[in-house]
């Protein structure tokens, strides 16, 4: 009994290089077979010939006169380019170097009517990557690219298929890392898409286009897959980004401008959303925490005046270390962004606690801060005055326990204590401080969060 089984083989033409992958050996294989008086069970290879001589025959009429520096139409029309992207996986994004990275697939598709042969329409020859230096092909390149690579292991992840009416497709698997032109004013509540600031376009872009030849030689269109344009994506591979959410693209065709050329130009631009739970749990929240403590401690007795202070400065310190600990991870630019902006509120408002705390001091401990407590003393002094025998005043005062008593009696009336322990200006902190900071924080949320982006998509 025979097994058959089909194998790969390469053959070869004029280049000690495989140009074409021909699946046309057979192994056979027996099983169970006596050959002077024992068991061969050595494979015979047998290749068709035939097959393979067609094909090396075709190839090398294809290539034949073909010079590779040459595009297609030479000085007929421009050479048109398809371009389209399967985004794999996406990330990761940094807003420190303002760099992003994405993996995909990267497919171009031209026509050479130099490669046509004789074939049905689905009939195509894929062909090994020794073909591809054989042949010309778009000097495509990304303009804004930082570093981008093709995957090579286990071998090089690029394929060529060659179709009967001259089309070649060359597909590639890169890792692309692009400059990310990021607006960071609004970090950590910031949105990465395309928007006008200051005349200038920033977001998170791809932009594809040729090296050297300009728009009357070589022009890029964007691939049209079914409802599809340009761009596919793997939204399972892109869904776990650690800082931020993807929430779309959109694709362009432009014409970048040099010195003295038009070049055609393919742009997808990605739109993300920063997430905003870590910056929450671990800055806002206790931020807002820390006004809260200093909050509080207008309802404390307003002769405390060391705890009232001791409170103001652990809360100014408190809130040092957390904006360095939040600032140490975050994007170093020259303008203030909405971290900083709530950290300047929060300062603001331990000032104003602080200086509140002086005012009642000053107040409390010249006893000018209450007109009508300050006459009702008056005015127990005078009959304390009156009780005491002329003749006697300074015997009295240095041995009689009458102004100790008082005292005590003055601290331990509940009526003395309330006259005594409250502040005028701590019944207005108690209301005005906390609608002061939820009006601020209002406004802070409705300007950076709600304000709109001034998009621009005139080139759709």
């Amino acid at each position: 009994m025979r097994t058959h089984l089909i194998v790969l083989f390469w053959v070869q033409l004029s280049s000690p290089q495989p140009l074409y992958q021909l699946a046309n050996v057979s192994f056979a294989t027996e099983k169970s077979a006596v050959s002077s008086g024992r068991h061969d069970s050595e494979p015979k290879i047998i290749l068709r010939k035939g097959v393979a001589n067609n094909v090396t025959a075709l190839l090398n009429q294809v290539l034949k006169g073909y010079d590779r520096h040459l595009r297609p139409e030479f000085n007929l029309k421009p050479t048109i380019v398809f371009i389209d992207i399967f985004v794999r996986t996406m990330g990761p994004i940094s807003d420190l170097t303002k760099t992003y990275s994405f993996n995909c697939y990267f497919r171009q598709t031209w026509t050479d009517s130099r490669l046509m042969f004789n074939g049905t329409s689905n009939q195509q020859l894929s062909l090994s990557m020794a073909m591809l230096d054989k042949i010309w092909k778009p000097d495509t390149y990304f303009w804004n690219g930082a570093r981008s690579y093709t995957h090579s292991m286990t071998t090089s992840n690029r394929l060529v298929r060659l179709y009967p009416d001259g089309t070649v497709l060359y597909s590639s698997r890169l890792t692309i890392k692009g400059k990310c032109a990021m607006s960071l004013g609004r970090y950590p509540l910031d949105r990465q898409v395309r928007y006008i600031s200051f005349n200038t376009e920033r977001a998170c872009r791809l932009v594809i286009g040729s090296y050297a030849f300009s728009a009357d030689e070589l022009l890029y269109e964007w691939k049209i897959m079914g409802t599809d344009r340009g761009v596919q994506m793997d939204y399972e591979g892109i869904s776990d980004l650690p800082q931020f959410s993807m929430t779309g693209f959109k694709v362009f065709n432009s014409t970048n401008l040099t010195r003295d050329r038009n070049y055609s130009a393919l742009e997808v631009w990605f739109f993300f959303d920063r997430h905003f739970g870590y910056f929450l749990m671990n800055f806002y929240v206790p931020c807002t925490l820390i006004v809260l403590l200093c909050w509080v401690a207008f309802w404390t007795n307003r002769e405390a005046t060391g705890d009232r202070i001791g409170m103001g400065i652990t809360s100014v310190l408190t809130l040092v270390l957390i904006t360095n600990d939040s600032k140490s991870d975050a994007p170093k630019v020259n303008i203030p962004t909405a971290l900083d902006v709530y950290i300047w509120i929060c300062y603001a408002t331990l000032l104003v606690c602080m200086m509140e705390f002086t005012i009642v001091h000053y107040y409390t401990k010249f006893n000018t801060g209450d007109p009508e407590i300050q006459a009702l003393e008056r005015e127990k002094m005078r009959q304390i005055i009156k009780r005491i025998p002329k003749t006697a005043v300074l015997r009295y005062l240095s041995k009689s326990t009458y102004f100790l008593e008082l005292s005590e009696a003055r601290a331990t009336d509940p009526f003395g204590l309330a006259e005594n322990s409250i502040s005028s200006v701590d019944r207005v902190a108690r209301i005005a401080l906390p609608i002061y900071f939820v009006a601020v924080v209002i406004v802070y949320y409705n300007f950076y969060v709600n304000t709109p982006y001034h998009f621009s998509f005139d080139n759709d």
